[in-house]
């Protein structure tokens, strides 16, 4: 019985950060969380307008900034009492894109001694939904934005979608960041056009009559806006509703205002540049699926891989 206690770790590499979750069982088939961590290793990020096209090469400063996070979590995890075969590290559209992945993987292997999953898109939308148990079952979609992705999910393996479009090659692509040019030309309204033509394949009105559960960094962030709060506190977004009007206004207003002003926002410092097209992304979400309004949750990949790890 003492086997069922022990923890698990679950990283989620993404485009825009890196996440670590370690847990353990408790009772209904939920989480007892033992340690979190965030950091921003934008590996997805490029330098250049002559990198724009696919597939993308990783940058190597971004390469050692991730490897540094890894190893950081990964000793994290084994001093919580992690046995190295319960550790699961998950990459999204990241690595689905670039060129040299496989290389990348076999560094992470070689260097760190930690082996790494790439998902699929589909995948990656049903270990998204996972992450909200047994209660958040056959009546809910999500709707989960990244840096470099947007997955839709409903209950059935064909609900489970993902469109390669996120916060931070959106915010690369058409407003630069880091003091960089757009990699390409058109600005806000092109930002939305290209939203909107990824969204194509989400189903117009899949979300009927169902609750809509927003995921991921973005919405946290715009859960802590919509509250009004002096300042960022993930503690204060679980359950937090946004109707899609006011999400739509928020993408419009963060998309005009300078970085400088929206540093003075309660929202992470780390997601200021890339927030505006993050919003972006679950506006127009919101509207393609018919989702009147939606519930902000602060859960994500990480914990369904976690609960994978520990229920099966």
């Amino acid at each position: 019985m003492s086997d069922l206690r022990e923890p698990v770790a679950a990283i989620d590499l993404g485009t825009n950060t890196a996440l670590l979750l370690v847990a353990r069982r408790a009772p209904d088939h939920e989480l007892e969380v033992l340690a979190q961590d965030c950091k921003t290793v934008r590996l997805g990020e490029r330098r250049s307008a002559a990198d724009r096209g696919a597939p993308d090469s990783l940058a190597p400063e971004a390469v050692e900034r991730t490897l540094k996070a890894l190893e950081s979590f990964k000793q994290r995890a084994l001093r919580l009492g992690v046995a190295p075969d319960r550790l699961r590290v998950t990459a999204t559209e990241v690595l689905r894109r670039a060129s040299d992945a496989t290389a990348f993987v076999q560094r992470c292997a070689e260097e760190l001694g930690l082996g790494i999953d790439i998902l699929s898109g589909s995948e990656e939308a049903r270990l998204g939904r996972l992450a909200l148990g047994p209660s958040g079952a056959e009546a809910s979609v999500t709707l989960d934005v990244g840096g470099g992705s947007t997955e839709v999910a409903g209950a059935r393996p064909e609900e489970q979608i993902s469109a390669p479009v996120g916060a931070l090659v959106l915010t690369e692509r058409f407003l630069g960041m880091e003091l960089r040019e757009p990699l390409d030309t058109g600005g806000a309204p092109a930002l939305w056009e290209q939203v909107r033509t990824a969204f194509e394949c989400f189903e117009e009105g899949f979300a009927g009559e169902r609750t809509v559960v927003l995921l991921g960094g973005s919405a946290s962030n715009l859960a802590c806006l919509e509250k009004g709060l002096v300042h960022f506190d993930p503690l204060q977004i679980e359950g937090t509703r946004i109707d899609v009007a006011a999400a739509r206004a928020w993408a419009e207003r963060l998309i005009d205002m300078p970085l400088e002003d929206r540093g003075r926002l309660p929202i992470e410092s780390q997601r200021a540049e890339i927030l505006p097209a993050g919003l972006v992304c679950i506006a127009a979400g919101l509207e393609r699926i018919g989702a009147r309004e939606a519930r902000i949750s602060a859960l994500g990949l990480r914990h369904g891989v976690a609960l994978e790890l520990l229920y099966g």
